[in-house]
């Protein structure tokens, strides 16, 4: 958790994970910085399991590297695995990132409704909010539900590169266009108390 709370890092994981293997100089010019910053932050997150080097595309000159793993994911319901302060600190930091990311994205996505504005008509992007009454096993249920749903419509993301012209965007000969698209799930505690009903 520690070694991915930091912006770059969730940047550089992000890249690999959607792109496929990049090296250190490849990876710092997409995000301007320095190589040396993206060697460094690569290496933190090797030493933690996050990336791993892809050998097959290495040289004298150039280690390549590749996410490790398809998705990240922790969970604070392990019994007795609670967490210390220092680690709930860091998990604090890293879904403060998570949520920052994802603010950002939908910003940029607003921003561009002008110059869209010819596609709005057919276009299939939303944002929308309900409010639910549920228990808790109701919660795990949906979120559940939501997750298996959303499986349905990932394809091939077995470690090859998942950006332009990736597996999982080339639209079949005759078939409509495919484009690449994030879901964002949020399922959150309202702070609002609930009221108990009149006895």
């Amino acid at each position: 958790m520690r070694a991915l709370a930091h912006p770059i890092r969730l940047t550089l994981l992000r890249l690999l994970r959607e792109d496929g293997p990049a090296t250190a100089s490849g990876l710092a010019e997409r995000i301007g910085q320095s190589s040396g910053v993206t060697s460094y932050h690569l290496r933190t997150m090797a030493t933690a399991g996050l990336v791993e080097e892809e050998a097959s595309l290495g040289n004298r000159r150039d280690r390549w590297w590749r996410a490790a793993h398809e998705a990240t994911t922790f969970s604070f319901r392990v019994p007795g695995q609670a967490g210390d302060t220092e680690q709930l600190e860091a998990a604090e930091q890293y879904l403060r990132m998570i949520a920052q990311v994802g603010y950002e994205r939908v910003l940029s996505w607003i921003s561009t409704l002008v110059e869209r504005q010819d596609e709005l008509v057919t276009s299939p992007w939303q944002l929308g909010e309900a409010s639910l009454s549920l228990t808790h096993d109701e919660a795990r249920e949906l979120s559940g539900q939501i997750i298996a749903l959303v499986a349905r419509y990932r394809r091939d993301q077995q470690g090859r590169a998942r950006g332009p012209g990736g597996p999982d965007e080339v639209t079949p000969s005759g078939g409509p266009e495919r484009r690449r698209a994030v879901f964002q799930f949020q399922l959150l505690p309202d702070p609002h108390p609930v009221r108990a009903e009149p006895g």
